[in-house]
């Protein structure tokens, strides 16, 4: 078996995750993979130094110094959003592979370039990938329901509805210099938002499962959104989306419906209802199958969208060693972009909530929740409604204009 190398970009946040995996897979079957390097300026937030440090795999400041010295098949960047572009041309030019998180990048244009970068790679070493870690996307459930739906099983696709309701404190926004930024200090863009962060899986897993082939997700025509805040951020904690998506080969679209909160009282989410013809898709969160309900009457159960989460890593690995392309790469991963681009520029402003509905409540470790009266209630009524909260008539919403993504090639579409 050709053994496959690595380096891993980023040590602490999501770097740990891949490191568990990495570190509580027996040798014995993890044979044929190794870990080189680590790359990180300050890996104060690593918790796998002393298994790293026995190991004997190095850790580098960043990856110039490290493809100084040495070099990898796979590069797998956990680093923050706006690193990923960067980064990632960075790792194509030395001649590696990619694994990076989710999102793709900041903006549209960033993304165009990783897609030019991984063109000209290819061009050399027609093996080289760029695969971004959508979890959803490798998982064994979501690429049976994706076969299905190309296969036409279900029947037309009408409707896509998801929600994800997750309560975060305000040690949320602190942990890190760029959380809910819009850029950083030096102007680069990090759009940074529960679209685009904590709960982009299960938007751009509806794309997802709409593209034509495995590698490819839907194109979406257009998108409106209302965003809102309650905490005090530069960006948005709050979001209420529709998109329609086209079908390949039909002037038929697809309404795609997500609606994601952090300043909320309880945990909800993933909750997802997918509408077609012949059946229903339908998941109600963690612990639970992804169940298609047919209109026949018969039920058949998907399995766990969440099992093997990080079988992304070995499956980026078994695509370095046989060449072929990743579930999820650049073409699968673009349109939520297009959608988190568009979606910033769809309201005249970010709305902050009334004051009088803002509520604060204490977590323990001086940490606190700040939550809206009454938003979890309005959000879970625009999800069976299928609408958007302005729509719905609550008082505190306003309407958002529909972004044309036909043409769409930078962000801002304005310029500013």
């Amino acid at each position: 078996m050709r053994e496959v190398t690595a380096a891993m970009v980023a040590l602490g946040g999501y770097g740990n995750t891949y490191l568990r995996e990495i570190f509580t897979t027996p040798p014995s079957e993890r044979e044929g993979f190794r870990l080189v390097a680590g790359v990180d300026p300050n890996p104060i937030g690593c918790r796998y130094l002393e298994e790293l440090a026995a190991e004997g795999i190095p850790i580098y400041p960043d990856l110039d110094a490290f493809y100084a010295e040495r070099t990898a098949d796979l590069v797998v960047i956990a680093a923050p959003i706006h690193y990923h572009a960067p980064f990632t041309i960075n790792a194509l030019a030395h001649g590696s592979s990619v694994l990076c998180e989710k999102p793709i990048a900041a903006t549209i244009q960033e993304v165009r370039r990783m897609a030019e970068a991984e063109a000209e790679r290819k061009r050399a070493a027609a093996s080289i990938f760029v695969g971004i870690g959508y979890q959803w996307s490798f998982s064994e459930t979501m690429q049976r329901l994706k076969a299905d739906v190309m296969a036409d099983r279900l029947g037309k696709p009408l409707r896509f509805r998801t929600k994800v309701l997750w309560p975060r404190p305000l040690s949320y926004y602190q942990r890190n210099n760029w959380a809910a930024k819009l850029r950083t200090s030096n102007g680069d863009w990090i759009l940074d938002s529960p679209v685009n962060n904590a709960t982009a899986h299960y938007l751009h897993n509806s794309l997802y499962i709409l593209g034509p082939t495995r590698e490819t997700s839907a194109r979406p025509l257009d998108v409106q959104a209302e965003l809102y805040r309650a905490n005090a951020i530069e960006n948005y904690d709050t979001a209420a989306v529709r998109v329609h998506a086209s079908l390949p080969g039909t002037d038929d679209q697809v309404e795609v419906l997500f609606y994601t909160a952090h300043p909320v009282d309880e945990n909800i989410g993933p909750v997802l209802v997918y509408e077609f013809e012949d059946a229903v898709v339908e998941y109600a969160a963690y612990g639970n199958p992804l169940l298609v309900r047919f209109k026949d009457g018969h039920v058949e159960d998907y399995g766990d969208p969440f099992a093997n989460e990080v079988s992304k890593l070995w499956q980026a690995v078994d695509a370095v060693r046989t060449g072929a392309p990743p579930a999820c790469g650049i073409a699968a991963a673009t349109p939520h972009t297009l959608c988190v681009n568009g979606a910033q520029e769809s309201p005249e402003e970010i709305v902050v909530f009334p004051s009088d509905l803002v509520r604060r409540t204490g977590m323990g470790d001086d940490d606190t929740l700040v939550w809206v009266e009454g938003l979890r209630t309005t959000l879970e009524e625009c999800y069976d409604a299928g609408v958007l909260p302005s729509e719905l008539g609550v008082s505190w919403a306003q309407a958002a204009r529909p972004v044309d993504l036909r043409a769409y090639t930078i962000y801002p579409s304005s310029g500013v």
